[in-house]
């Protein structure tokens, strides 16, 4: 007799009968990716290096390794009634010759000895001491060490001319106070044109920093200005620096809500742009010959 298999029969009775569905599960097979895949890669990478970049900044980092800073300090002890007088030439004065000597009288300031504070030893210094900055055009500074004694501000084109002075401490740090500083406008062998800065107008003056840092002088390099019927504040007036590299790269920046100087540190060897605005309420530069201005320093490191 021949046997007949009656499970598979019977299991295949009820399937029918049953209606089972036969579930087969696939492996699955990898699928290569597409240039949309590639995109969306690209895009995802670039976001998180412009994250970091935005860090980087937000830390006034951006040279290199992020280690350049700016921080505020304090302003140096006051001199009590220092301030610098120009006796010549006079105000509205009309000088007959190109070649101009101004005379700076000093208050309660002497010329030509050194700043006895700390801050000396810790950033750049003169060896001719104490002096006053005398600035022309809103260009870049001379410093006149000898009180009371012609200064000569070289060859001066014709026209008006506007020279501001004030009392500098050894180490290039001006002595702060509304009326610490000289404004004087004169002209030169003729009486026309408008001058830069008049006794009203608010004004941002850029005195540092300037020139060359080299060796230690180029560890910490101090941001100084001065004001001219300029209150700083919170919602008031601001200054606010910008320094950018040779590539036209920022590196550090710093906004200002109080009269004291700055300090940079971390700057590379390599010539840098250090440009100085005066800022309004209404976060724009204050319009004005001296509220935007930029200067270039070099800065020479050890190693």
């Amino acid at each position: 007799m021949t046997r007949v298999p009656l499970l598979p029969i019977l299991l295949g009775t009820l399937r029918g009968s049953l209606r089972i569905p036969v579930i087969r599960v696939q492996s699955p097979i990898p699928r290569r990716p597409t240039m949309l895949d590639s995109m969306r890669l690209r895009t995802a990478s670039a976001a998180v290096l412009c994250a970091f970049a935005l860090v980087l900044a937000a830390c006034g980092g951006g040279g290199g390794d992020g280690s350049v800073q700016i921080q505020t300090g304090d302003r140096s002890p006051a001199i009590d009634g220092a301030a610098a007088q120009v006796t010549a030439p006079d105000d509205s004065a009309v000088v007959d010759s190109a070649g101009v000597d101004v005379s700076i009288e000093a208050d309660n300031f002497e010329t030509g000895v050194q700043t006895e504070t700390e801050r000396a030893d810790a950033i750049a210094n003169s060896s001719n001491g104490q002096h006053f900055h005398v600035i022309v055009d809103n260009q870049p500074y001379m410093a006149n060490y000898e009180a009371g004694e012609p200064f000569d501000l070289g060859m001066l084109d014709p026209g008006p001319h506007t020279l501001v002075a004030f009392p500098s401490r050894s180490y290039h740090e001006s002595v702060k106070g509304r009326d610490a500083y000289d404004l004087v406008n004169f002209y030169v062998e003729e009486e026309s044109g408008e001058f830069m800065l008049g006794s009203m107008e608010p004004a941002l003056i850029y005195s540092r920093p300037k020139g060359t840092y080299s060796g230690a002088g180029a560890e910490r390099i101090m941001l100084d200005f001065y004001l001219h019927n300029v209150e700083l504040g919170e919602d008031g007036y601001k200054a606010r620096y910008t320094i950018t590299d040779e590539q036209g790269s920022e590196v550090a920046s710093i906004t200002l809500m109080e009269w004291t100087p700055a300090f940079v540190t971390g700057l590379d060897s390599g010539t840098y742009e250090v440009n100085l605005q005066l800022i309004g309420s209404d976060g724009n530069v204050v319009p004005g010959p001296f509220n935007d201005t930029t200067r270039e320093i070099t800065v020479e490191t050890e190693g």
